[in-house]
């Protein structure tokens, strides 16, 4: 479909932090097929750059120069070659001067795969911030998923952000296992601990940290996907909205003091809380949302308001 003549594959998906940026569509679909996502129900295609800069040549047109963030569609455009990805970056930022950051959904081993070269370039050009899929700490829960990474490739992608200058914002996925407690508990416990070790204490020195963001979003059972044909057939059950409340709790409460500068979220219309605050700093006052939310669940956002 077209929009004011930009180029966009239906349906278009982005960060709820990305909803006043130009989106710009880079590839469709995405290399990954995670049980719980539909991106992967379309064909993924790199799009080819003569037609990426066209639709940019057509958005500063339509929106002019004062274009403040762009963001690269679809569900991996960091799989591209660092030399192609930088120059749409730098055409971006000639177009729009004004521009402040561009932003693109990333998967851990593309960012890995990229040297520490590369990614530097590559923020030097104007990519400010990586969207990385964590869904989990735990390494059956990953595998499950169909992620193909592990844990601690998550930790190294988050560290080779930081040493780079790009902003990584991660985010957890609440009742993934189910309405199961005991996978639920070791399927937090390990996220947190993944968090923790995450942090930019452990390879930035000084006191003055990077900011980096962590939000949850709750599992939800997009038509087509593996997860939802699973809970058609009653393979899996799905967490209740308490469930999840007690998985986000159980989060917050294992976040160690060692994570700083990091603005926690779950804005996303799939969550039954929104809550926005500081790790650590306000760990306490996000956890008593929480439990007042557990005490009054009337107070939580009903089924039929949430979304993808």
């Amino acid at each position: 479909m077209h929009i004011h003549g930009i180029y966009y594959s239906d349906p278009v998906y982005r960060p709820p932090s990305e909803a006043g940026s130009l989106l710009i569509q880079v590839t469709e679909g995405c290399t990954y097929r995670c049980n719980f996502c539909f991106a992967n129900m379309k064909k993924f295609k790199v799009r080819k750059l003569a037609e990426i800069k066209k639709d940019m040549d057509t958005a500063r047109q339509v929106y002019g120069a004062d274009v403040r963030k762009m963001f690269f569609l679809d569900g991996n455009a960091m799989v591209i070659p660092a030399v192609k990805l930088q120059e749409l970056c730098n055409y971006a930022m000639k177009l729009f001067p004004r521009l402040n950051r561009i932003g693109t959904y990333a998967h851990a081993k593309d960012i890995l795969a990229k040297s520490d070269e590369e990614l530097r370039s590559l923020h030097q050009a104007g990519l400010g911030i990586v969207y990385i899929g964590i869904e989990s700490g735990n390494n059956q829960q990953l595998a499950k998923a169909g992620k193909m990474v592990t844990a601690d490739e998550i930790v190294a992608a988050f560290h080779k952000c930081f040493l780079s200058g790009i902003t990584p914002s991660g985010t957890i996925i609440l009742g993934l296992t189910g309405k199961d407690n005991k996978l639920a508990e070791k399927h937090i416990i390990d996220t947190a601990d993944l968090v923790n070790r995450a942090s930019p204490v452990h390879v930035i020195k000084g006191s003055k940290l990077p900011a980096w963001y962590i939000s949850c979003l709750a599992l939800m059972f997009p038509e087509g996907s593996d997860v939802a044909r699973d809970a058609d057939n009653g393979t899996f059950i799905p967490q209740t909205p308490e469930g999840i409340l007690h998985e986000m709790k159980l989060l917050i409460e294992n976040i160690s003091d060692d994570v700083k500068s990091c603005v926690f979220r779950s804005n996303h219309a799939s969550n039954y809380l929104p809550i926005k605050g500081r790790l650590s700093r306000d760990r306490d006052k996000i956890l008593s949302v929480i439990n007042k939310s557990i005490e009054h669940p009337e107070n939580v956002r009903p089924e039929f308001m949430r979304g993808l």
